[in-house]
């Protein structure tokens, strides 16, 4: 099992990320990379291959109260036929639970917007943003998402590895504002926080690697960290993207990063054995930071839909930031850990 590994990246071990065109303090400007991605007309699904669009965040109620979530869509497919699968998770941080659902349909024509059904479940684009509605037993969300910051273009070119010849395209919306009601047992709370958005596509086998460590970081400083861990199946495990935006929007390569993991966590449902916690340091820009998991047990059983398993969860963050205190949340996808495809 991959748990104590530690991986360090010097600014000569990874390419130049590409930064904003816009959103920089006054009077500065972020370079522009060139890239085959082009917004929003690649919001789009695209024929063919593998696609994903990712949300993930953190809802407050006014009372205090906090949950993490999960929505999303992915197409893939086989031949000439599209199927699409869902999921849909939230995590409880007042009963220490995490709930998840699935689902997977095969439209009699594939979706061509950015806008997707799964019976009762949806995500549709509005602007640069979205709209979303899941629902499962105990809990139902209906959240609109607004970008604060321009998308983040991943790898040299918007492109990254994914242990197949074939890249992957892939780009992230890294603070999004949220606003929506959570239903609770017939009771619609208003909720509002911070979403992260993923959107990756191409031609490329998902299950070419053994899975990955992804960690997205939002501060409470309004800087915003990447970090993509690929598992090839020789066993290795490499660093194939790491991006660090600030608080203008700007995005730049995270050099000099070093992630350990600090224990581990075995489900009691299938026997798997995670990496549970880390300590994640980013030279370049001055960030030691502890990550700790808000709960234990948010693992998904997605063999029903994506003919997988891992575990996704909602994770705190505390810290400093060039020496200052900083706080924030995270989420931490791992992935090929347990069955896997």
């Amino acid at each position: 099992m991959r748990l104590s590994w530690i991986l360090v990246a010097a600014a000569c071990c990874l390419p130049a990320l590409p930064s904003c065109d816009s959103g920089a303090a006054a009077g500065e400007t972020c370079p522009v990379v060139t890239t085959a991605i082009e917004l929003p007309k690649d919001l789009a699904p695209h024929p063919g291959g593998m696609e994903w669009w990712y949300y993930t965040g953190h809802l407050n109620a006014a009372d205090g109260r906090r949950w993490g979530y999960e929505v999303t869509f992915f197409q893939a497919y086989i031949g000439s036929i599209a199927g699409f699968a869902a999921h849909y998770a939230i995590t409880d941080l007042q009963k220490g639970i995490h709930t998840y659902d699935q689902k997977f349909v095969v439209p009699e024509k594939a979706f061509t917007a950015f806008d997707f059904v799964a019976d009762d479940w949806s995500m549709k684009g509005e602007g640069m943003g979205a709209h979303m509605i899941g629902t499962m037993p105990g809990y139902a969300l209906d959240l609109s998402v607004t970008p604060t910051k321009p998308p983040a273009i991943h790898g040299t070119d918007g492109t990254v590895d994914m242990g197949d010849p074939v890249r992957s395209f892939y780009y992230s919306q890294t603070r999004l504002a949220a606003i929506g009601t959570l239903t609770m047992d017939g009771t619609a709370v208003p909720v509002s926080g911070i979403a992260w958005m993923d959107h990756q596509w191409g031609k490329f086998d998902v299950f070419a690697s053994n899975g990955w460590d992804w960690f997205s970081i939002q501060l409470e400083d309004q800087t915003e960290v990447m970090l993509y861990f690929l598992h090839y199946k020789d066993g290795t495990t490499a660093m194939t993207a790491a991006t660090v935006v600030d608080r203008y929007g700007c995005a730049r390569p995270a050099t000099g990063v070093e992630v350990k993991a600090t224990g581990s966590w075995t489900s009691p449902g299938l026997g798997v054995t995670y990496p549970m916690g880390w300590d994640v340091t980013v030279a370049s820009e001055g960030l030691v930071l502890t990550l700790t998991p808000a709960v234990l047990d948010q693992e998904m059983d997605a063999r029903d839909s994506t003919v997988n398993t891992y575990w996704e969860g909602d994770v705190t963050v505390t810290g400093t930031h060039d020496g200052r205190a900083v706080n924030g949340d995270s989420y931490v996808e791992l992935a090929g850990y347990g069955p896997w495809g």
